[in-house]
């Protein structure tokens, strides 16, 4: 259901606020607070965990094993997704573009989640 209102809101959004001023940034208590908060990350991170705790010899050496994966896979992915926003920002002009993108990205969200409910 919460990903139905995320694709949804996502739908429903308008164009970004890209002549706004800059925001605060993200302070140590908050991002200590999301760290600890994201239920995906610790998923994720038990299931690599435990799937490739055989590739190292000692807890410590799992870690790093996995912390310098992660970290790897976080930079080129970040990355890429910087690179995507700038370009839609400097394609999508008009508040239609912005909503035909929107639109289009909440029901690629939605499609595969409607269709696992009736498989």
């Amino acid at each position: 259901m919460y990903l139905l209102w995320l694709a949804t809101t996502i739908a429903r959004s308008g164009p970004p606020h890209l002549n706004s001023g800059p925001l605060r940034p993200t302070g140590f208590v908050g991002a200590v607070w999301l760290v600890w908060y994201n239920t995906k990350a610790w998923a994720v991170t038990i299931g690599a965990a435990a799937s490739f705790a055989m590739l190292a010899a000692s807890p410590v050496h799992l870690g790093v094993l996995l912390g310098v994966s992660f970290t790897v896979g976080a930079v080129v992915s970040l990355s890429l997704w910087c690179l995507a926003g700038l370009l839609l920002a400097r394609l999508l002009k008009t508040d239609g573009q912005w909503r035909v993108l929107n639109i289009t990205l909440g029901l690629l969200l939605a499609v595969p989640i409607v269709q696992m409910w009736f498989e």
